[in-house]
C-alpha cells in the first residue's frame, strides 16, 4: 500500500487523479520561455515544471522590461 501524499504536495493529472509529480510546463510556456531566453541570452531549461516555468517567465519579463 502506498503512503498517502499530503494534499499540499499532490497534483491532479489530466484524468483528475492525484499524483506527486508536478505537471510539466505547457507548450505555450515553453515557447514564451524559449523566446525570452533567446532575447536575454539566458539558457533555456526544458525540464522546468509548470510552476517553475511561470516563475522563470515572470522574472525574465521583469528583466526584459528594465
Amino acid at each position: 500500500m502506498q503512503k498517502p501524499v499530503p494534499i499540499t504536495e499532490a497534483y491532479l493529472n489530466a484524468d483528475n487523479e492525484m499524483e506527486k509529480t508536478p505537471p510539466a510546463m505547457t507548450e505555450v510556456q515553453a515557447a514564451e520561455l524559449r523566446q525570452l531566453c533567446e532575447r536575454l541570452d539566458e539558457p533555456f531549461d526544458a525540464s522546468l515544471n509548470e510552476e517553475q516555468a511561470a516563475e522563470r517567465i515572470r522574472l525574465l519579463k521583469q528583466r526584459d522590461a528594465a
